[in-house]
């Protein structure tokens, strides 16, 4: 029993392993747990070169347990089914258990919310109240348990684990009609730019990024200006002009063709999105937490993944 912290060091992987069991199929098992199917494999790989067995025997479309997998599975489902029996009678004595979530506009409307279908489903007994601020809140003054930060250094209280680092690049809709060739970054000092006015880091806007490139601006106009990031991406959507926009917010849209961006040399490093977990948040903030870390891990796996710091 001296090592169990060293053998239960990652549950995920045991959860994984179950539903792999359950549905003899990785990609169902992927669609059960709300995750990738590159995830299960990883996870699956990882369980199996820590204990040094095959645990699995991949066919062409379902997997069989080999007999070391048989033997986990014998102890595990049980063992999670009991752990999943206990949890729902303490929840069922105590209520609805409620987890505070508070992030940046941006961040809710491009990467977040579109994933909280996912917890939703694999944790129906838990709620999750979406705070959205493009201010710093105090987490302990608002009651506020998890908080995603984007900043350039860690958070110094609480849980806290970097999600990712910010990429910068220039948008556009395939709709947009370029005046040049855009080969060269000042190119685009003849296109019609969408900027940002308001409170946002002077990082966020293009005479940044063109001293970044090494390009002189004499005389820069601003173009096209919205007050708020998610109206500028709109407006790069509509075809309005060409925007910076960062990974991963913008990730989907280029994924689904809505957006195209420039060559990798465009882009530009900025700060990190980092998961911070008050002090004293309950368990299901942990629970929450642990989730979202594994999103934006399968997040980085995708074709279009930025930098994960994580």
């Amino acid at each position: 029993m001296g090592n169990i912290r060293r053998h239960l060091a990652s549950m995920n992987r045991l959860v994984t392993f179950e539903a792999a069991c359950r549905t003899a199929n990785f990609s169902r098992a992927a669609e059960d747990l709300g995750i990738t199917r590159i995830s299960v494999s990883r996870q699956i790989a990882e369980l199996e070169a820590m204990l040094g067995v095959t645990l699995f025997q991949r066919n062409h479309r379902t997997v069989s347990l080999t007999e070391a997998g048989k033997q986990l599975e014998s102890s595990v489902t049980p063992a999670l089914s009991a752990i999943a029996d206990t949890l729902i009678q303490i929840q069922e004595r105590t209520g609805r258990s409620r987890v505070s979530v508070t992030t940046t506009t941006a961040f809710a409307t491009y990467w977040l919310m579109p994933r909280l279908g996912r917890f939703g489903a694999l944790f129906p007994e838990i709620e999750l109240n979406l705070v959205v601020s493009d201010r710093y809140l105090d987490l302990d003054a608002e009651e506020i348990d998890v908080a995603i930060r984007y900043t350039d250094d860690a958070p110094e209280a609480g849980r806290s684990v970097a999600l990712f680092r910010e990429r910068v690049f220039p948008v556009f809709s395939p709709s947009y009609r370029a005046k040049g060739a855009l080969s060269e970054p000042g190119d685009l000092l003849d296109e019609d730019l969408i900027s940002l006015a308001g409170p946002y880091r002077p990082e966020a806007r293009w005479p940044h990024w063109f001293r970044r490139m090494g390009v002189e601006t004499p005389g820069f106009t601003p173009g096209v200006t919205m007050n708020t990031y998610i109206t500028m991406v709109q407006a790069a959507v509509e075809g309005q002009g060409i925007a910076l926009a960062g990974s991963p917010l913008v990730d989907t849209l280029i994924e689904t063709g809505s957006l195209v961006t420039l060559p990798e040399e465009f882009a530009i490093e900025r700060a990190v999105f980092f998961l911070l977990e008050r002090e004293g948040a309950g368990p299901d903030a942990a629970v929450f937490y642990d989730w979202l870390v594994a999103q934006a891990r399968d997040h980085a796996l995708g074709p279009s993944a930025p930098d994960q710091v994580a």
